[in-house]
């Protein structure tokens, strides 16, 4: 396995564990949201090639051959790592030729994508040799005449990203207290910085389902029980009328809580004991005689939201 896609692979197997509450500078800390495309299409590299009569660098072809441009870290001020598809690079850098962001008779880059209010570059000159770092990155509002060198090449910039949660890295070590007051004193600063969320590490949440007595009664009663395995306690339990979909939303809604961290999520549904009959005047319950039954385990938040429970045979 190569090292695009061991460092790929093991941020998915983080965020596929649930771990995907993150922290970053002046305490920005949220539920991070991630998405990962399919891989890039032969044409779409014929096109770039075409296009700019250039080869793309080994180590982001690597990772576009992997997945066509991707979502890390986004927060939900829409701040984080986005890299483009490689139709979506065409578009961009062609748009910052036009607007004269990138002046192309003397700098050649390649807009890759966007971190923290700015564009990742690609200096197309050092691409072409692989022997000097071609990573650059430029405030939205500049020129790539003030473009600032990363220092590294795609494959590094890639992981010390990820270590760094999608956070401008490079830039970690201009921070001092004599240039940015970054800790003050309460009382004279302008700005405060944000209280810290409590979060709630749980080792298991446990959620039962309970079907209604008929579809025209259509109440299911859901019950939440967190705490350590085999030794949860009701956290809270609520009836919702409007179809197996929304009970499963509002399920999601409750676990999704960004102080909430679950590292076990175990779905149990039922029929109730009792039924009604739908055919009678009055709704005569009867005995279920096989009532119906699903046990699902996941393995923290995000496998449950990637494959959600689906209702009971009949019931959809």
């Amino acid at each position: 396995m190569n090292q695009i896609a061991a460092v790929i692979g093991g941020l998915q197997q983080k965020i596929n564990h649930g771990s995907t509450f993150i922290q970053r500078k002046y305490n920005e800390i949220g539920q991070a949201k991630f998405n990962f495309p399919e891989p890039v299409t032969a044409s779409s590299l014929a096109a770039f090639e075409a296009e700019f009569n250039q080869k793309l660098p080994s180590e982001y072809q690597t990772f576009l051959e992997l997945h066509d441009g991707a979502d890390l870290f986004i927060l939900d001020d829409g701040l984080g790592l986005v890299l483009h598809s490689l139709d979506q690079v065409i578009e961009a850098t062609n748009e910052a030729i036009e607007y004269e962001l990138i002046h192309e008779e003397f700098d050649h880059y390649w807009v890759i994508g966007e971190i923290n209010e700015g564009y990742l570059l690609i200096n197309r000159e050092f691409a072409k040799t692989e022997d000097t770092p071609y990573m650059y990155w430029v405030f939205h509002e500049l020129s790539t005449e003030e473009a600032d060198p990363i220092g590294q090449n795609f494959g590094t910039f890639l992981e010390y990203s990820i270590i760094a949660q999608g956070d401008v890295f490079w830039e970690f070590k201009n921070f001092s207290i004599e240039k940015d007051n970054y800790f003050v004193d309460e009382e004279t600063q302008e700005e405060k910085v944000k209280p810290p969320i409590s979060i709630r590490f749980v080792d298991s949440v446990r959620v039962e389902i309970e079907y209604p007595v008929s579809e025209t009664y259509s109440y299911f009663t859901i019950s939440i029980y967190e705490g350590k395995f085999e030794q949860e306690k009701l956290g809270m339990r609520y009836n919702e009328g409007r179809g197996f979909e929304k009970v499963i939303q509002s399920v999601r809604d409750h676990l999704s809580y960004e102080q909430y961290h679950f590292s076990s999520i175990r779905v149990f549904q039922r029929e109730p004991l009792l039924r009604a009959n739908e055919d009678q005047s009055e709704h005569l319950l009867t005995r279920n005689q096989n009532p119906q039954q699903q046990g699902l385990r996941y393995d923290g938040y995000r496998a449950f939201a990637d494959q959600l429970p689906r209702p009971l045979p009949g019931w959809e």
